[in-house]
């Protein structure tokens, strides 16, 4: 197999984030440093290591539900004593391959997942993989209805370019306040700066759903290994065909919505 695919299965990240460490003259293939891209190993004979240290392929896949607490950074180093993902992934006696797949800003819970499959990593990560991300979201004031089809029909601009069009529908308390906003891309704390281009305040934002993997009862803090169903589940969302589409799902709850 091609080496940036050798190590990106060996959890050092995606296969473009992988290929700055050959670059970097810190992998070596039996004893020799290698930094040609194209460079080709053999898994059971060749011997790759990083920094010094040989990599081995795990036997097998595994992709990891977490539900992060409130305050937690999405680093895997502290910054300036925060806590971050590191610890937490220290008490589920994780691997050091495992890695995050994307972040949650620090006022932000809810479903993390993590893998050693750094493929599959960079296939959720890519803007344009079509696989929706859902979010419970709690404003300081009633929404008007009449606000709904500018946030979620692509009307509003972040970054000097229009959002792509997203779901929303009315969440649990049918009060104006409570929401559930699904999403296929995910900008720089795009929720919340959605709702302030309007004029409306998050103080509250739990991600529930990547895909078809929910966060289910899992407790703050919490790990939980996806099972292989889920897993292919997770694949067939990546090469969706239909990848950036709104695309209707049947109502819920008798609620408006707008935007599919």
């Amino acid at each position: 197999m091609r080496l940036n695919r050798f190590l990106a299965r060996a959890g050092h990240g995606s296969r473009r984030a992988v290929e700055q460490l050959v670059v970097a003259g810190r992998v070596k293939i039996n004893g020799v440093t290698v930094t040609d891209l194209g460079r080709r190993v053999d898994p059971a004979s060749d011997r790759v290591a990083v920094d010094g240290s040989p990599l081995e392929l795990p036997d097998d896949i595994r992709v990891y539900a977490f539900h992060k607490p409130l305050g937690v950074v999405c680093t895997l180093k502290s910054q300036s004593g925060q806590d971050s993902l590191e610890e937490w992934r220290r008490r589920a006696a994780l691997p050091d391959r495992f890695v995050p797949i994307g972040r949650l800003d620090q006022a932000t819970t809810g479903l993390l997942l993590w893998t050693d499959d750094g493929a599959l990593n960079e296939k959720l990560c890519r803007p344009k993989s079509g696989v929706w991300k859902t979010y419970e979201v709690q404003l300081a004031e009633v929404l008007p209805d009449a606000l709904l089809p500018t946030l979620t029909g692509g009307k509003i601009e972040l970054d000097g370019r229009p959002c792509r069009p997203c779901r929303m529908r009315p969440g649990h308390r049918a009060d104006g306040r409570h929401w559930v906003v699904e999403l296929h891309e995910g900008r720089k704390r795009q929720i919340r700066r959605m709702f302030a281009a309007v004029g409306h305040k998050v103080i509250r934002l739990h991600r529930v759903a990547v895909g078809p993997v929910a966060i289910g009862l899992l407790n703050p803090g919490d790990f939980r290994r996806l099972t292989a169903a889920e897993i292919a589940d997770l694949r067939r969302a990546v090469s969706d065909k239909g990848e950036g589409e709104v695309r209707e799902r049947p109502r819920r709850g008798g609620g408006a919505r707008d935007g599919g």
